[in-house]
């Protein structure tokens, strides 16, 4: 067992949970990182667990696996978060256009036209 990588993923996981405690992180994300932290927490002080992840993965070192096991993680972190940006980038502009609208409404108003 190696005490640095197990105190680094303990400090981790804890301030995960501390920001999910203080609405922080949201629970969209708490989730990925509560289990990639916890992942984290057992590869570094497993050995076993770190000899059958690279076994699986057809590596000959643990810390190779747990390499590849971190780029996954960050991989799919990393399209998590490129979807919601494209999805509230699509809700702002839907939002301008509403905005441009009502206030063009409002102008029609204003002026004593209205399109009825």
């Amino acid at each position: 067992m190696l005490l640095v990588p197990l105190v680094a993923s303990l400090a981790l996981l804890g301030v995960v949970l501390e920001l999910v405690r203080r609405r922080r992180l949201r629970e969209e994300l708490s989730g990925l990182w509560v289990v990639g932290a916890s992942t984290a927490v057992v590869l570094s002080a497993w050995e076993g667990g770190r000899l059958a992840l690279s076994a699986l993965l057809g590596t000959d070192q643990g810390s190779t696996a747990s390499l590849l096991l971190t780029c996954i993680f960050l991989s799919v972190l990393l399209l998590q978060l490129s979807t919601r940006v494209s999805g509230l980038a699509n809700h702002e502009k839907n939002l301008a256009q509403h905005v441009a609208r009502l206030e063009k409404r409002i102008a029609d108003l204003e002026n004593g036209r209205e399109d009825e």
